[in-house]
């Protein structure tokens, strides 16, 4: 197993490590909902989309650059995966705000009854199941869900915005390397 880490690239690992990353926190999340019997609410929904589609990107990102061994693949699957945990930590600051009553959450975050299937009409004017987004169910260490979130998909952009700029950098060097 070492020696296979060993052959890959800086890029590669990158979306290894976010690939890794995406599918603990999103473990972890489930745990504390079916385990732990705590109720997320849609802010904390929308961030685990986030990293279901951070781990599709990078699992995709990961399967071309094997594949083509195409610099150029490679430094765009890292790049569209720094895109995606941009979107991730906006979403996991906002809810950091909505939770510390810096803004409020969206209308839907209001919590309240469960929505009526035989009049879909009638319940879009209801407020969704489940807590509202202002109310913290988890904190370690001072820090809730939503602020490991954020920390977490802070750090996944930063390692795929930098391998992005590494691999775009090495591409444009080989490009100029095979011109005659």
């Amino acid at each position: 197993m070492r020696q296979y880490i060993e052959q890959l690239s800086f890029t590669e690992r990158a979306l290894g490590l976010a690939m890794i990353a995406s599918a603990l926190l999103l473990a972890g999340a489930h745990l504390f909902e079916r385990v732990g019997g705590l109720i997320p609410c849609v802010l904390c929904l929308d961030q685990r989309e986030a990293h279901w589609t951070g781990l599709a990107v990078a699992a995709a990102g990961l399967i071309l650059a094997r594949l083509f061994k195409s610099k150029l693949a490679a430094a765009s699957a890292v790049g569209a995966a720094a895109l995606v945990y941009s979107v991730s930590a906006g979403l996991a600051f906002f809810h950091v705000g909505v939770e510390y009553g810096y803004w409020p959450g969206p209308a839907i975050c209001a919590g309240g009854g469960a929505a009526d299937l035989g009049d879909v009409l009638a319940s879009l004017d209801r407020p969704a199941t489940g807590p509202s987004c202002e109310d913290v169910q988890w904190r370690f260490l001072g820090v809730s869900m939503a602020g490991y979130n954020l920390l977490v998909s802070a750090g996944l952009f930063a390692l795929t915005l930098f391998a992005a700029i590494q691999e775009s950098r090495s591409a444009k060097r080989f490009r100029q390397a095979v011109k005659p």
